[in-house]
């Protein structure tokens, strides 16, 4: 028996129209951060840093990459970025000197490497085995 597999289950809720709850905060405390700065700078550097974090903010809460919210992509670009990288998957390289090996261990690392010829009646007998 066949299930629907359930598609669109991390939807967030809707406040209103397009905008989420996390959108709303997000335009709330960046324009809140602009009015603050309104009143503590003079009007020439507000009107310059206003230009330049009010695009900021609409790309940050409307923006998607990739299916994502910028607001989720953009804290993860900034670790990516910032923090260093751990590989684990690359070797280790040790230092050491080279070590002697004993008869016994030259007899096993060498192995002959044998060859063996299949004629066409062996091939046979071996595909008649396989189809039975």
């Amino acid at each position: 028996m066949f299930y629907e597999t359930p598609q669109f289950i991390r939807q967030e809720v809707k406040l209103m129209g397009i905008i989420t709850f996390n959108q709303l905060w997000l335009l709330m405390g960046i324009l809140g951060f602009l009015a603050i700065l309104y009143f503590s700078l003079n009007l020439w550097l507000w009107i310059i840093l206003a230009l330049i974090l009010g695009p900021l903010a609409l790309i940050l809460t409307f923006g998607q990459m990739n299916g994502l919210p910028m607001y989720r992509v953009f804290p993860a670009a900034i670790r990516h970025f910032w923090l260093p990288k751990y590989y684990f998957w690359k070797k280790e390289q040790l230092i050491s000197g080279p070590k002697e090996a004993t008869p016994e261990q030259t007899r096993t690392m060498i192995k002959p490497q044998i060859q063996k010829q299949l004629d066409r009646q062996t091939l046979e007998n071996l595909s008649q085995f396989l189809d039975q």
